[in-house]
């Protein structure tokens, strides 16, 4: 910035230098200079007069209509005597200039070809004197008393940072299971009981080119002025600060990694709090909303001392929150920052919760909630005295297959299986060779449509069996739940993915009794298990 600096005056002085009669301000007056502001977006002029006030904002004069701007934005004064401009910001809205955030009722001097943004990044002026300024310009000359409260300090211009204690350079990087997650850790991070996490970009950071995603290491600026004050201040509190990060997109590509470390270190130098970060590369247990950065985190990253979760927090941008949650904000991109508080247990704020004290949104969760209470869902009785023929249906990860070995393989039915068997003629060939037997028998496929299950009922009648048609009553996300759950946990079962689950959907033929079948059941999914920890896994939001 050219000459941007804070001007430190009284609340009192504030009044006085918007309100004083304009003779009693001290001021030099030079010929016949003249202070525009150039609309970048339109080239159009607005004439900022010496020594009077012009209101930018959502007004004629501005020729901004954007809902998200007040229509007292800011207030703008030219002091051509000195080629400045005095900057108020009154509305509620945050403004900038220069790409910084400015705080609300502070005033701030700039000067030529300084940029003012009316919401933060969009709607600029340039500040133009038809006089270009010396290089040397001092401030406006306004006496002031001698103060009796220590004065404000506002970070949001000066380079001077507060002190911190206990600081020092230098940190380490470390490689978590194939790097699937990445830790750095600075030489003075201590463990803490109180944990201050954060997500980071959209949270406590955007790119300062403006850009959807940042360029390099270099482009990004603080998502709000108010950021490192907050930190520093959570860091004094003894706070352990932490942030976590999902970054699949960086992957294992060795120039993205250390180009991305780069950005850290840049980020953790100028806040100077000795922030610990957790980046999850992969896909799997690491990334949010799945808890395993914070596992680490408390198991081996927090120097043995234990974590009071209900004393910590988390602060993150993907929150649910649908479309026009503030006006014209488009909807989150996920619910991954919140789901993550929740599975560990943390108070969650959204960035404009936490930092600009905004009242929380409304936001919408998956409609399957895995740790939702069972316990009233009931099978039915299973107990047949005729030859018997169940059509299982039911989507990948519907829970078909464990409901079959659980309840009906025990019980001596056949299992017919495509996934084993390969093609639909040997499913219906080993379906007749053993009701030629006698023995029951369960088609378990995913068997979507009616003329897919046609072909067993039609074999089917052929022996004299009831035909009865079982199908999962389970929802499109529980599938996809059930089928995440089992790719971190069984590595030998196939991934299947979203695109799969979804075609099921689509062709999906809901079964009718008059395909010909004696009962049709609905089955609820009913997950078993014998492990203490899976359970803990499968009743945690496990998808974004």
């Amino acid at each position: 910035m050219s000459s941007c600096q804070i001007i430190k005056i009284t609340q009192g002085q504030i009044i006085r230098f918007f309100l004083k009669p304009l003779c009693l301000l001290q001021r030099k007056m030079s010929g016949n200079n003249q202070c525009y502001l150039v609309n970048l977006a339109t080239k159009e002029r607005i004439l900022l007069p010496d020594q009077t006030p012009v209101i930018l904002g959502r007004n004629p004069d501005s020729n901004i209509k954007d809902l998200k701007v007040s229509r007292k934005q800011i207030a703008c004064i030219a002091k051509l005597g000195e080629s400045q401009v005095a900057l108020k910001p009154v509305g509620k809205t945050v403004c900038g200039c220069n790409g910084l955030a400015l705080t609300r009722n502070v005033i701030y001097t700039i000067g030529h070809k300084d940029i003012i943004e009316v919401h933060l990044g969009d709607h600029k002026f340039e500040v133009n004197f038809d006089i270009p300024p010396a290089k040397s310009g001092s401030g406006p000359e306004i006496e002031e008393p001698k103060a009796k409260k220590p004065k404000l300090d506002f970070p949001v211009f000066n380079t001077k940072a507060p002190k911190t204690s206990g600081l020092t350079n230098g940190g380490t990087w470390e490689d978590v299971d194939n790097k699937e997650l990445i830790v750095f850790t600075p030489a003075a991070c201590q463990g803490r009981t109180k944990i201050a996490g954060f997500d980071i970009d959209g949270t406590v950071i955007k790119p300062k080119s403006g850009s959807r995603f940042p360029k390099n290491a270099e482009d990004w600026i603080w998502n709000y002025s108010e950021i490192p004050r907050h930190l520093r201040k959570l860091y004094d509190e003894q706070y352990k600060v932490v942030f976590f990060t999902n970054q699949s997109g960086v992957g294992r590509d060795p120039a993205k990694i250390a180009e991305f470390k780069k950005k850290i270190s840049n980020i953790v130098n100028d806040l100077k709090v000795p922030v610990q970060v957790f980046i999850s590369l992969g896909k799997k247990m690491y990334r949010k909303p799945r808890t395993g950065m914070w596992d680490a985190l408390e198991k081996n990253k927090n120097d043995g001392v234990e974590i009071d979760v209900g004393e910590s927090f988390y602060v993150g941008d993907a929150a649910g929150r649908e479309k026009n949650w503030a006006p014209k904000r488009n909807k989150d991109h996920s619910t991954a920052d919140r789901l993550f508080a929740m599975n560990i247990g943390l108070k969650f704020y959204t960035p404009e919760e936490f930092f600009l004290k905004q009242k929380p949104s409304p936001y919408k969760l998956p409609d399957f909630d895995p740790r939702a209470d069972i316990s009233h869902l009931k099978l039915p009785d299973l107990s047949y005295d005729k030859l018997n023929v169940i059509v299982m249906v039911g989507g990948p990860g519907s829970g078909k297959t464990s409901f079959v070995k659980d309840s009906l393989l025990p019980n001596g039915y056949i299992h017919v299986n495509r996934d084993k068997l390969g093609t639909w003629q040997k499913c219906v060939k080993t379906m007749e060779e053993s009701l030629e037997k006698k023995s029951n028998v369960v088609i378990d496929n995913t068997n979507v449509d009616k003329a897919t299950r046609a072909r067993f009922i039609e074999a089917a009648k052929k022996f004299g069996a009831d035909i009865r048609c079982f199908v999962m009553e389970t929802s499109l996300d529980q599938m996809r739940h059930n089928n995440k759950f089992r790719e971190m946990t069984d590595k030998n079962h196939a991934v299947v993915s979203d695109i799969i689950i979804f075609s099921y959907r689509k062709n999906f033929q809901e079964p009718e009794i008059s395909e010909g079948y004696s009962q049709l059941l609905k089955i609820p999914c009913i997950p078993k298990f014998t492990d203490n920890a899976l359970e803990k896994l499968y009743k945690t939001f496990l998808l974004e």
